[in-house]
């Protein structure tokens, strides 16, 4: 029989089935059109409030016109999805060169390289994650963060075993937990280094996850 080990994906091959699953492939012309439409959102955030953007005002930035626009989007929050989850393919690519394969609550790196993109991008996220911030768009960062987590938790568990509490839980948990945290960060001014709040988090995750991940909590028979 194979050990557990063996039959792990490489952290590069898992991270691209996440990304495969998340992230719908696109003809090139139709994702350059994407890009367009997503980039001149994101431009227009930096300079007014998000309530004011109309439709007009992002194919004009783009320079396409409003029935391109509604042949690839319902709405400009399912424009801003679209344009983040972009964001978060970035990332991802990134924590597959830098993180290896260590679950997050052995190295922070994975963490730590999401609280830069965060810090990075801090204008926007404290659009999103502010009191007025989008149900729409926050559900959609929730689901995608709670799909890599789930995956990525699940080449831990060992193999056979059942965690008492389930995956899909724990991923939950997870993605919220880092959601509130960002909120607070970004709330107070980063008072705290990306380093030092991915370290924190990590050490959190090691308490809780890790125990019921590892079977140090008690798995279902």
């Amino acid at each position: 029989m194979s050990s557990a080990k063996s039959v792990k994906l490489s952290t590069k091959q898992q991270l691209l089935n996440i990304m495969e699953n998340i992230m719908p492939k696109l003809d090139p012309r139709v994702r350059r059109t994407h890009q367009a439409l997503q980039q001149a959102l994101l431009d227009l955030i930096q300079d007014q409030p998000y309530e004011t953007i109309s439709i007009q005002a992002i194919t004009d930035k783009a320079d396409l016109n409003r029935a391109t626009f509604y042949l690839h989007f319902n709405s400009k929050e399912e424009l801003l999805a679209a344009a983040l989850a972009r964001h978060f393919e970035e990332v991802v690519a990134r924590i597959s060169q830098e993180a290896g394969n260590r679950p997050y609550w052995e190295d922070a790196t994975s963490a730590r390289i999401v609280f830069e993109h965060v810090a990075e991008n801090s204008k926007l996220y404290k659009v999103l994650l502010g009191e007025k911030g989008l149900g729409y768009v926050m559900h959609s960062i929730l689901h995608y963060m709670a799909t890599f987590d789930e995956q990525a938790l699940a080449q831990h568990v060992p193999q056979g075993a059942t965690p008492i509490i389930p995956i899909p839980i724990l991923a939950q948990q997870t993605a919220g937990s880092f959601f509130a945290l960002a909120k607070w960060w970004l709330e107070n001014e980063m008072p705290y280094t990306p380093a030092e709040m991915a370290e924190m988090l990590r050490q959190m995750c090691a308490v809780g996850v890790r125990g019921i991940i590892e079977g140090h909590y008690p798995f279902q028979e």
